[in-house]
């Protein structure tokens, strides 16, 4: 019986702690979807909401990086910067693709929305993987 609560409190806890997190992480997309989520809202203010939200996303990737910066060794950070250039090459080329895949291939205003969309992706993508490190800093 012990051993049966136990279990429980421990399951709850983490289960109270994961939604904290997931909340926590996630402030980005609620803000996004609380602005998506406005009546009658046109696509281009669709629109303007995701990139609202890249943006933000870039925010935290920028802070995240210079956390990660005054954490990590020098020889290590060196290798995040490299990481990171290269990374940024492949952003750029990316939504230069997605630029031109959404914007000049195909026709229709809900496409621009989709293709601001994958670049925030991209973005929040590499924010998370970065988070991801600094939070690693402390096992």
């Amino acid at each position: 019986m012990k051993n049966i609560i136990t279990s429980i409190l421990l399951f709850l806890s983490i289960s109270i702690f994961s939604q904290s997190k997931i909340q926590q992480e996630n402030l980005i997309d609620l803000t996004e979807s609380k602005c998506l989520d406005k009546k009658d809202i046109s696509n281009a203010e669709m629109r303007n909401c995701t990139i609202q939200a890249t943006q933000s996303w870039d925010k935290e990737l920028n802070k995240y990086y210079d956390l990660l910066q005054n954490k990590l060794p020098k020889e290590t950070f060196q290798a995040l910067k490299e990481s990171q250039k290269q990374w940024m090459i492949f952003r750029d080329k990316e939504f230069a693709f997605i630029s031109k895949f959404y914007f000049e291939l195909k026709e229709g205003t809900m496409l621009y929305i989709i293709a601001e969309n994958r670049k925030k992706e991209i973005v929040k993508n590499r924010t998370l993987e970065l988070k991801m490190y600094f939070e690693n800093l402390d096992y």
